[in-house]
């Protein structure tokens, strides 16, 4: 049976940048959690926190303040389940779709054959089945953006 609990637990979290009286507040006392199945979304206008946000929950920044858990324990350094989709795509214009998916796959180590049918299952499932040979030059922003959520599904 699987993890049962929240899966991330934000308390009462806040960060801090520069200090007095050149100090920004980017995120202030936040507190949520995500339980298994769910999507959330995090929304607001440019400079609320949101980046700042994600990136505390992937432990590429620390908070000032509170605590982040991941499965009922702390976080501690980077969380290596948690990945970010950029608005800014970020894939390599020299790999096919089917290369980009497969790149995250072999960052964790999943031997070739393995990872070229869990690409291929993550591309389907992002709708792009016919596209695996395309590189993202030839594709659009949406269908871009579709690479970018496979890539971190696989991750």
């Amino acid at each position: 049976m699987g993890w049962t609990g929240p899966l991330v637990e934000v308390r009462n979290v806040s960060k801090i940048y520069g200090r007095p009286p050149r100090q920004v507040v980017a995120v202030e006392r936040v507190s949520f959690e995500i339980r298994p199945g769910e999507f959330v979304a995090l929304l607001g206008p440019s400079g609320c926190g949101k980046s700042t946000l994600l990136r505390m929950i992937t432990g590429l920044a620390r908070p000032n303040e509170g605590e982040i858990r991941y499965r009922g324990q702390p976080l501690q350094g980077i969380n290596p389940y948690a990945t970010i989709v950029f608005q800014t795509f970020a894939l390599y214009p020299w790999l096919t779709v089917l290369g980009n998916v497969e790149l995250a796959l072999k960052a964790r180590g999943v031997p070739p054959a393995q990872r070229r049918e869990r690409a291929l299952q993550l591309i389907d499932l992002v709708g792009l089945d016919g596209f695996e040979h395309a590189y993202p030059r030839e594709l659009s922003g949406g269908m871009r953006q579709k690479v970018g959520f496979a890539r971190a599904l696989a991750a």
